[in-house]
């Protein structure tokens, strides 16, 4: 498969729905279009975006949302993961456990 297609497309403004989602390839590019800087800014948008994925073998996801402060993308986990019986139990109080600083492969200016 290859060529880009879009799935879905940002509405921009005040809209609830805040994302591009396209394919390429083997690829899935999830876009946040202005996610909001906090919690308490959040009008019912997209701040997070949770990745995990489903086979026989088991995973912690993760949420990876943009950190304004820093200028960069927080990963978080969430602390606790378990079996039980019938299903998986996930403890929801996600902590970091990376940053990625914006243009961290930046390339330096001439004469820098």
């Amino acid at each position: 498969m290859s060529g880009y297609r879009k799935i879905i497309e940002s509405a921009y403004g005040d809209a609830p729905d805040n994302f591009h989602v396209a394919r390429s390839g083997d690829e899935l590019h999830v876009d946040l279009t202005y996610p909001p800087r906090s919690d308490a800014e959040n009008r019912g948008q997209v701040r997070y975006l949770v990745f995990d994925q489903e086979s026989v073998r088991a995973s912690d996801g993760i949420r990876i949302s943009y950190d304004y402060d820093r200028d960069g993308y927080k990963i978080e986990q969430a602390s606790t993961f378990s079996w039980e019986a019938d299903d998986t139990v996930c403890d929801q109080d996600w902590q970091e456990v990376a940053f990625i600083q914006a243009w961290g492969r930046q390339r330096p200016e001439d004469g820098e």
